[in-house]
């Protein structure tokens, strides 16, 4: 997901710093990158020449296994009483089923990185119905 901040400016009193200016005379707004860390999977004992967690066979030629980080706790924002708070603004399931996905994402680790210093990208999918798994295909058998 993208992010944009605005706001800034000498005049308001807030000023964009200048390593997150893109252009250098942007001076009034950022787009930054929110990302959702991985870490390596429990199965994925071996390591490839890039320190990638190398999936169990069949996958081990081409694949490499991650899970999505975790907090040692879950996060102050997403207690409860803010979470109770915000329900109304998703729709489409029940409140319960809304209570329990804020829960599972309690713990999850995210950040906001500039959109610049992304110079790769993965190719990846859950597998087994598990959300929380992911493989990434290294080499595709195609290019671009």
């Amino acid at each position: 997901m993208f992010v944009r901040i605005s706001g800034f400016g000498a005049d308001l009193g807030i000023e964009l710093p200048v390593s997150l200016r893109n252009p250098t005379t942007n001076t009034k707004s950022v787009v930054l990158a929110l990302i959702r860390w991985l870490s390596p999977h429990p199965n994925a004992i071996l390591r490839d020449a890039e320190r990638r967690p190398v999936c169990p066979p069949p996958f081990d030629i081409n694949h490499a296994l991650w899970k999505y980080s975790v907090l040692p706790r879950p996060r102050a924002c997403l207690q409860r009483a803010n979470v109770e708070r915000h329900l109304s603004m998703f729709r489409g399931c029940t409140d319960n089923e809304k209570r329990g996905h804020a829960n599972s994402l309690s713990r999850a680790r995210y950040d906001l990185v500039q959109v610049e210093s992304i110079d790769q990208f993965m190719n990846c999918t859950t597998i087994d119905n598990d959300h929380e798994t992911i493989m990434q295909t290294l080499t595709l058998p195609f290019t671009i």
